[in-house]
């Protein structure tokens, strides 16, 4: 046996992801001068733009009918187009997002409902609008890049930049969870204050949600029919025969398709489709305007009860006559009001702005009917028990302890989660604290005290107990004793994942952590464990619907927020860990890493599931040859398989997965022609780039052999470890004739030096 030393081995030095591709942008330090110049031009005049631009606006909401404007504008910037594959990635007006039609919204209510204007709409009045309100937001950004011009202190430029990353998260991200979780996590989050909310409001929590479900399915029914009866007016092929088709299809019209074509002689079919799309546009109006009643008979609740709720989120035309218009843009009052009330009837434009909003607005209500401790303790119990149950789904082989109490000397600590599956341990905080509109609008302190609070709290909570679980490995018998009672056998943990999930969306701060330590509100050496919205969590667990790769996401979220500079949400990081599993090459804190849009699969996926379109779920990209290790390893569940599972899936890039399957079918057919050569090559070990990460081989053995394969591996191990730089080696042992078993079996080693 001693012979078979000499086998040889294939190494490949895996360097990066070939199959994701970079693009980058940046200014050279010497043209930065320049760069800086020319944003400054552009920022003063597009801020010198401002008043021209709001009083253009608020002049056409004074001239021409405000609600018919606001309407137009939300049923054409904020629809998307839903088909037999799902969601479609394109929408009418792709410059329109959700926050310049609540920005819209808010100015019109600083217009008196006397002042408002009566002409109707025309193409040519929207027309200007879609293009002033966008640019109404810019402005608002240019006059804060100049205001942190003035600003010179290093310490003061990085908080600025953190509060900046916060406003324009919060204006251009409006859905905080798929609207189907969305709804499922705001019901069974809020049903606990319903007796409450009835004994203080009139209502409860229940049923302003479902009045405000109810109006929403509504105004989407109404749109859905409005697009499909414009469909089929359009298909006419002759301006006869649209207007033939107008009069068929909308029997509520006065006059006659005939008369109609006299009144435009000469109008081409473009320009009777045009004439019949702008007519039909006056109904959007109607289709956002409900009375009591009407809600009442969508939502099964009887009319007094539909009317309190829409009063109590709504706000009254000329409400804002006193707001200054910057205020619109840093805190909207339309977050905690989406409503226009408009005496015997309530004018709703984007319901959907409700559930964007429904946290800020519950807390509203609940602060109004003195049930604000009431409430923050809802959210606690809510989070908690829902980051149990979710992680148990998850882990169901795991040992899931909720609230596990445990002390350090005299002092006690509770860690919210702690989940122990095989060698794996897994600590996770739940905060279900708020972000305040004060810290928005250029508070650093109390910006600084939610770092605190919700981020670097619970990180080092977590950390401490990691921290134990370390002591202990090393022997001491206090952090020994102290994990005993846990249930934890320090001996038989290889690693340890931390987590804080929280209720409020901290994305764009958890992925801030080099700015966070740059002005000292994380300490240095301190790793900031992974924020992450309960609702990401969610959509996390269910698309990584295997335990080995949800742990293998969170295992490396806490290095990918640490090794690079991050522009983006979870769901990008997602989407992003679907395509490359995170095995991205060697950090580059050089430059901000944006991945956006990696989420889009993602979105299609959820977003075609609410719309009642079924699409294939977002798959991480594996090699069909790791896939099947995963899934055995997940089968079996031999002693080690997490740490097994975590070493291979940090290997290998998918397209480097496939080089290495390539690799191994060439050397099966080297072993099989070879293997009576002592010194025939029979392994090959890839060397991730990162030395954190561990060594992964493959020894390739014939039946032959087969007594002799467990030896062979050990000495292989012993030879490879040996190697400078080698500390971890996970070793798959595979016959080449029982080659539909993806391995035999996997020793795993480590260096005791």
């Amino acid at each position: 046996m001693g012979k078979r030393n000499g086998n040889r081995t294939a190494r490949k030095k895996l360097t990066s992801a070939r199959d994701f591709k970079v693009s980058t942008f940046g200014v050279s330090e010497e043209d930065h001068p320049q760069f800086k110049a020319a944003i400054t031009k552009a920022a003063e005049a597009g801020a010198a733009e401002l008043p021209a631009i709001i009083k253009l606006l608020k002049d056409t909401l004074r001239s021409h009918n405000p609600l018919a404007i606001l309407s137009t504008f939300t049923a054409y910037g904020l629809t998307t187009f839903v088909g037999k594959k799902g969601v479609e990635d394109r929408k009418p007006l792709e410059d329109v997002l959700p926050h310049h039609a609540e920005l819209l919204q808010a100015l019109l209510l600083t217009i008196p409902l006397e002042e408002w204007g009566w002409h109707p709409l025309t193409p040519d009045v929207m027309g200007t609008v879609f293009e002033a309100v966008p640019k109404l937001a810019y402005t608002f950004f240019f006059q804060r890049i100049l205001e942190g011009q003035k600003v010179s202190d290093e310490e003061q430029l990085a908080v600025l930049s953190l509060q900046e990353r916060i406003r324009m998260h919060t204006h251009g991200i409006r859905n905080w969870g798929y609207m189907g979780d969305v709804m499922k996590i705001t019901q069974d989050l809020y049903a606990p204050l319903d007796a409450e909310f009835a004994a203080r409001h009139g209502f409860t929590c229940t049923d302003i949600i479902n009045v405000m479900a109810a109006v929403l399915s509504e105004l989407e029914r109404r749109h859905n029919d409005h697009i499909n009866v414009l469909a089929k007016i359009i298909k006419g092929r002759k301006t006869q025969e649209i207007f033939d088709l107008y009069y068929k299809h909308v029997p509520d019209l006065v006059g006659s398709s005939e008369g109609l074509t006299s009144s435009f002689p000469g109008l081409d079919r473009e320009g009777a489709v045009a004439l019949v799309m702008g007519h039909m546009d006056l109904r959007y109006q109607d289709h956002a305007t409900f009375a009591a009643k009407e809600i009442a008979a969508l939502s099964g609740r009887d009319v007094a009860t539909c009317e309190s709720i829409m009063k109590a989120i709504a706000l009254a035309p000329g409400a804002l006559a006193d707001t200054k218009e910057e205020y619109l843009f840093l805190g909207n009052p339309i977050w905690h009001a989406p409503v226009i009330d408009l005496g015997d009837e309530f004018f709703v434009p984007m319901p959907q702005a409700f559930f964007s909003h429904v946290h800020r607005i519950m807390e509203k209500l609940a602060a109004e009917a003195g049930l604000k401790e009431t409430l923050e303790k809802a959210r606690n119990l809510y989070l908690e028990g829902k980051l149990e149950t979710s992680l148990k789904d998850a882990f169901p082989s795991a040992v899931v302890t909720p609230g596990a109490k445990w002390k350090i000397g005299a002092e006690q600590f509770e860690t919210d989660a702690l989940v122990v599956v095989d060698r794996t341990v897994l600590i996770a905080e739940a905060k279900a604290n708020r972000l305040t509109p004060e810290g928005l609008r250029g508070a650093p302190d109390r910006v600084k005290r939610h770092v605190r609070d919700m981020m670097l709290d619970p990180s080092i909570q977590s950390e401490r107990l990691a921290s134990l679980i370390q002591k202990a490995k090393s022997g001491d018998a206090n952090s020994l004793a102290t994990l005993q009672k846990l249930g934890i056998n320090p001996d038989d943990v290889d690693q340890v994942i931390r987590i804080s999930v929280t209720l409020d969306d901290f994305s764009v701060l958890s992925s801030s952590v080099g700015d966070l330590k740059k002005v000292g509100w994380v300490p240095n050496d301190h790793q900031l464990a992974p924020t992450i919205l309960l609702s990401d969590l969610l959509c996390v667990i269910d698309i990584l619907d295997n335990p080995l790769l949800l742990l293998h996401y969170l295992s490396e979220r806490i290095h990918f927020q640490d090794s690079f500079e991050l522009m983006g949400d979870e769901l990008d990081f997602l989407g992003l860990y679907l395509v490359t599993g995170f095995n991205i090459g060697k950090p580059d804190k050089e430059n901000v890493f944006a991945p956006s849009g990696m989420s889009a699969p993602i979105d299609k996926y959820y977003n075609s599931r609410d719309a009642g379109v079924n699409i294939p779920k977002p798959a991480v990209s594996l090699s069909p040859y790791f896939r099947q290790i995963v899934s055995r390893l997940c089968e079996r569940q031999p002693n080690g398989w997490t740490t097994t599972g975590l070493h291979l899936l940090s290997a290998a890039s998918p397209s480097e997965q496939r080089a290495v399957e390539r690799q191994l079918h060439k050397l099966r057919k080297m072993v099989r022609r070879n293997f009576k050569d002592p010194k025939h090559v029979s392994t090959m070990f890839i060397a991730p780039p990162l030395a954190r990460k561990a060594r992964v081989g493959f020894y390739l053995f014939p039946e032959e052999l087969r007594g002799t394969y467990r030896e062979t591996m050990e000495i292989l191990t012993g030879n490879e470890l040996a190697q400078d730089g080698v500390n971890t080696l996970a070793l798959f042992g595979r016959s080449t004739e029982n080659w539909g078993v993806p391995y035999e079996c996997v020793l795993v080693s480590r260096d005791r030096k």
